[in-house]
């Protein structure tokens, strides 16, 4: 059977989607075939995107930095994408010496790192309990980040490729992808066939369940929502090493809390769920480290594709027709587009036999 296209991509979450944009600016024949409406499920509905560079392991960071540059690059065209307003790492006193390292390696004029100390660090963040700068206690303070909307990029994606050629199936789930001669068949739920040379499964949690050789496994990732009393939410993202709580603002009376205990299972539907445990212990979290008092609103139960050392699995081998680019455990939206950019060239050479030019700025975004 002869191919139809080029290239499937399998999902259509900030992943997918990023990568179909990267994809789009090739000669190529592409269909992007999403579960449900690009950016509406998986971890990318859940996710509140918090952009950040500094993490213990090495190996994101390098990442991240270069994640925050491609942000900085659409944040340009589409502001509402990306809110910088900056992000408190509170640190492990087990982790001040690494940091202090790491901020002399990636800080700079363009996305300064700054540690604190406990009296600038009081100062600054007035929304935050003193005690959480007492004793051996230290803030890295980022001022340049903040968050991006996972679901507005999507989108915003999605309508990049889909302008530039490529064909977007919405509401079309994908049953099964299997290699054959000369290429892949991707079968969609009522057992269609679609053939291609090259498909790349970014369907997150989801995609051991359509590339079995893949490490990937399911994780929760609880968040609540919580509303202040009086109007008085951090300002800032919040990430505290010692309780593994994170916050994120959404408005003046609004704000997101998440670090509750996290499940595993081979994919989502086994995935165990503790909505309430998980709201008590946000609130917990809240009153530990804010001064504002809140009550919770929401809980919401997300997920996604999670690797045991957290980095993603990016693979695109000369020998095989199914490419992986899924497994970003909870942490993709820092670097995705990026790294959508970085794999795009993978997926040239192996279609092509050679890396095409992409430009390295999202200025038609």
């Amino acid at each position: 059977m002869a191919s139809q296209w080029d290239l499937i991509i399998v999902g259509g979450g900030l992943a997918g989607s990023a990568l179909a944009f990267w994809c789009s600016k090739l000669p190529l024949k592409i269909l992007l075939l999403e579960a449900t409406a690009p950016g509406a499920g998986g971890a990318t509905v859940h996710s509140r995107g918090i952009i950040r560079v500094y993490d213990p392991l090495y190996a994101l960071m390098t990442k991240n930095i270069q994640g925050i540059k491609v942000w900085s690059e659409i944040a340009a065209t589409h502001p509402d994408v990306f809110t910088r307003c900056g992000l408190v790492y509170l640190l492990k006193a087990e982790h001040q010496a690494l940091a202090r390292q790491r901020i002399t390696e990636f800080s700079s004029d363009a996305y300064p790192i700054h540690m604190l100390s406990e009296v600038e660090s009081t100062h600054c963040f007035p929304t935050l309990q003193r005690h959480c700068f007492s004793g051996k206690r230290i803030a890295l303070w980022e001022p340049l980040g903040g968050y991006v909307n996972p679901r507005q990029a999507a989108r915003i994606f999605i309508d990049e490729a889909r302008f530039h050629g490529v064909e977007i199936l919405e509401g079309s789930p994908v049953k099964a992808v299997r290699e054959i001669s000369g290429g892949v068949e991707v079968i969609t739920g009522i057992d269609t066939k679609l053939p291609t040379r090259l498909a790349v499964i970014a369907a997150g949690a989801y995609t051991p369940q359509l590339y079995p050789e893949s490490q990937i496994f399911s994780r929760t990732i609880p968040l609540s929502c919580l509303q202040s009393m009086k109007s008085d939410v951090p300002e800032q993202c919040i990430i505290d090493e010692c309780s593994g709580g994170y916050f994120r603002p959404e408005s003046s009376s609004f704000f997101f809390v998440g670090g509750a205990t996290q499940y595993n299972a081979s994919n989502p539907d086994q995935l165990h769920w503790q909505p309430e445990q998980a709201n008590a212990r946000h609130h917990q979290m809240a009153n530990q480290l804010l001064i504002c008092q809140s009550t919770v609103v929401d809980g919401r139960n997300g997920y996604d594709g999670y690797t045991t050392n957290y980095l993603p699995e990016m693979q695109c081998p000369p020998d095989r027709s199914i490419a992986i680019f899924s497994g970003f455990s909870g942490r993709g939206a820092k670097y995705i587009p990026w790294a959508a950019r970085e794999f795009s060239q993978q997926l040239a050479k192996r279609l092509f036999g050679q890396s095409l030019c992409i430009k390295n700025n999202s200025d038609k975004l």
